[in-house]
């Protein structure tokens, strides 16, 4: 992922500045429902969807080739994939959170697949900033200075493991050597 300082530096105060609009400290939890709720937005499983034939949403609840994706954008509503755990499906929320935010365009499916068609760019825009809304540079320094381990920061964010390590790695932060509990 070869994203320039400069986008990385505007996702990071996008993650503070939505933190700031719902009143959380810079260090707390931000829920992707939470943040959708302020979109003006919901998520909803493929049996949700009001549009979808029942063929679709068998193939969706089905299959393991996706896990969350934008229906629309007007109001917001994306459909996630239900079997995922819950810090897999507040990355999955908060990577389509962040599509939106940066104002990608919808790029529609591909008709042999049935599945989107992807940018690159757009997603990798879209992980960088999903996971700093997930846990903010600022908010992984802070539960460094207080002595968690990797375990206890992805609980207390409601994050995987592999997503503190990812923004360790993506922010400089270095994680404490101690076995978590």
């Amino acid at each position: 992922m070869k994203l320039e300082a400069a986008f990385r530096k505007r996702c990071e105060a996008i993650a503070v500045d939505w933190r700031y609009r719902l009143r959380l400290r810079v260090h707390d939890p931000m829920t992707a429902e939470l943040l959708l709720h302020e979109l003006g937005g919901e998520a909803v499983t493929p049996d949700r969807l009001l549009t979808a034939s029942p063929e679709a949403v068998e193939h969706l609840l089905r299959s393991e080739d996706w896990s969350a994706g934008i229906v629309r954008v007007v109001p917001l509503l994306i459909v996630y994939h239900p079997t995922h755990s819950p810090a897999r499906h507040q990355s999955d929320l908060m990577h389509e959170i962040g599509h939106v935010l940066l104002d990608h365009p919808m790029v529609g499916f591909d008709p042999s697949t049935g599945l989107p068609k992807r940018d690159p760019r757009y997603e990798d825009e879209a992980t960088y900033l999903g996971s700093c809304l997930q846990i903010p540079r600022l908010g992984l320094q802070w539960c460094v200075k207080k002595g968690l381990g990797t375990v206890s920061i992805a609980q207390h964010f409601g994050a995987s493991v592999q997503m503190v390590r990812f923004r360790s790695n993506m922010t400089g932060v270095r994680l404490p050597n101690h076995i978590d509990e």
